[in-house]
């Protein structure tokens, strides 16, 4: 079992709260310290990485911003999406293919000088 404490924003409410996610086989469970939000199966939760931060995750049909104290840790247990693509919000797309284009030049260029 792993539990992650962090912020809860719910964007239909507009309000953030202070919550603990437990991630458990193959469960999810929010809670804080009043209130039970819901348990989950992991398949069904929807889990996308905004920022090195924040997770934007779908409960129910309602859209939160997840801010964990762990966030490479919540990333790793629930399998969260990084969206690469080059316009994405987490900004990765480019520089991933600016590394991959200057790995490859590196790579003929030492085949013409070998």
């Amino acid at each position: 079992m792993q539990l992650f404490r962090g912020q809860l924003l719910s964007h239909e409410a507009g309000h953030a709260t202070h919550v603990t996610v437990q991630v458990e086989n193959d469960w999810v469970r929010i809670y804080s310290e009043h209130k039970r939000f819901g348990a989950w199966s992991a398949t069904d939760l929807n889990v996308e990485r905004l920022t090195v931060f924040r997770f934007q995750l779908s409960l129910d049909g309602v859209i939160h911003t997840f801010t964990p104290d762990d966030p490479n840790g919540f990333s790793e247990a629930v399998g969260a999406v990084i969206d690469l693509r080059p316009k994405s919000r987490f900004g990765l797309g480019d520089r991933v293919k600016a590394a991959l284009a200057e790995q490859e030049a590196v790579r003929k260029a030492s085949e013409l000088t070998g």
